[in-house]
């Protein structure tokens, strides 16, 4: 009499474990989550050389459009592929590298996946609470289509853009790959970093799905979703994290009023909270040439009018490959900080080249070449192949981030450099 209700209870569990949310969000995952295969020769400065692995989600089948990290697509000019279940490499392009967020578009030919595949449900509206059950879906390690379980910890900014902390591992291949709810089954985030060190554990991290959404819905509009420029920096509070207190702005005179010690608590039309920096990107973008924003200034709320200049596309920047150095625009954090404010530094030095034995380096800033000052490529290149042309060398004067031996913080170093390759690098 008892083995009736023994097995009642025996297939109900099995019923209930067989319709697990999280079994079926895994098994959705894996029909439109691909491999993404990076390999790049002569990188910017936040790339480098070499060829890498990652994961991507599919998130518009009809324009073969896959959602990724920038850093798996690569900041810089290179070859990228996909692979669906099926292993065959399909040939992809970077539609769009964020320059704030970890987020890139790569775009492929849909014909080419032949078979009509499943896109997922993004969460584009809320940030899942501490404790909710997440699983992170990729290739870690090179082991494909691979699922971890976890929860969300917290949101953080102490990694510079908004993450939502996560103790689901993930690992070399998870990155650009989703991180899913178990409960809905929808993506919650972008998987996209972990902390390693041997005596941290359960420390992930992936962007918030909501910031990706608004990039996604603009270029599917045919708009541009580029943030505002790095112009504004913030203060951060004593626990390292994110204020909306301006600390210096460096924004063109007539474009918008941001004073020293302002903080930025809301956009003004319509009314949107914004408390880190993620958030007021979020809400700029595709709004830049009419942003409204309410700022509290000494005790009052004062609403601040006008435009923000936007980011460089990444996808357009341009270098110039001269004798094994790439040199290319000079980082956004220079900019005031340093007098003269240099154009171009050098991104990336080829290894055994001509530019390696001149004693030129990665992140060198240049100031002069020939005695004048290189304002863009396009003088850089006059000067390089007038150079070529007459046989003999530029001299060029670098300003290089100084040794803890040495009592400045930068130091100019003279450098006499051969032009025995020059290739213009880029669109």
């Amino acid at each position: 009499m008892n083995k009736l209700p023994l097995c009642a209870l025996l297939l109900l569990t099995a019923t209930v474990y067989a319709q697990s949310p999280g079994e079926d969000a895994f098994r959705s995952a894996a029909d439109w989550t691909v491999q993404v295969r990076t390999s790049v020769q002569r990188p910017f400065i936040q790339d480098e050389q070499g060829s890498w692995d990652g994961a991507g989600m599919l998130v518009d089948a009809n324009r073969g459009w896959v959602l990724t990290n920038a850093h798996v697509a690569g900041y810089s000019y290179g070859k990228v592929t996909i692979a669906f279940r099926d292993g065959k490499a399909i040939a992809a392009e970077r539609i769009y590298v964020d320059p704030h967020l970890d987020v890139a578009v790569l775009g492929f030919d849909s014909r080419a996946r032949r078979a009509v595949t499943s896109v997922p449900s993004l969460d584009c509206r809320s940030t899942p609470p501490v404790g909710h059950p997440v699983g992170a879906f990729g290739h870690p390690w090179g082991f494909r289509f691979t699922g971890t379980r976890g929860i969300t910890s917290a949101v953080t900014t102490r990694l510079g853009a908004n993450m939502l902390q996560t103790d689901a591992p993930i690992n070399e291949g998870n990155s650009g790959g989703p991180l899913l709810s178990l409960e809905t089954g929808q993506v919650v985030g972008i998987n996209t970093a972990k902390i390693k060190e041997e005596s941290v554990e359960g420390l992930s991290f992936a962007v918030p799905m909501h910031y990706a959404c608004t990039i996604i819905e603009l270029l599917r509009q045919g708009r541009d979703p580029s943030p505002p420029a790095r112009l504004v920096d913030f203060a951060v509070d004593v626990n390292d994290e994110q204020t909306m207190t301006v600390a210096r702005s460096r924004l063109p005179p007539g474009t918008l009023d941001l004073r020293i010690g302002d903080e930025i608590i809301a956009l003004a039309s319509p009314r949107r909270d914004i408390h880190t920096e993620s958030d007021l990107m979020d809400a700029l973008r595709g709004r830049l040439d009419a942003v409204s924003l309410v700022v509290m200034r000494d005790g009052k709320e004062v609403a601040v009018q006008g435009r923000w200049p936007a980011a460089g596309k990444v996808v357009e920047r341009r270098g110039l490959w001269v004798s094994g150095a790439l040199f290319a625009e000079a980082e956004p954090l220079t900019g005031g900080l340093i007098a003269g404010a240099p154009n171009l530094m050098i991104h990336y030095v080829e290894p055994g080249s001509e530019a390696e034995a001149a004693g030129v380096a990665a992140f060198d800033l240049l100031m002069t070449a020939q005695g004048a000052p290189m304002d863009s490529l396009a003088s850089l290149l006059k000067l390089a192949q007038r150079a070529a042309s007459d046989d003999r060398p530029m001299e060029l004067m670098l300003l290089r981030l100084a040794s803890e031996m040495k009592e400045d913080l930068f130091v100019h170093q003279q450098r006499t450099l051969s032009v025995t390759e020059l290739q213009a690098v880029g669109p």
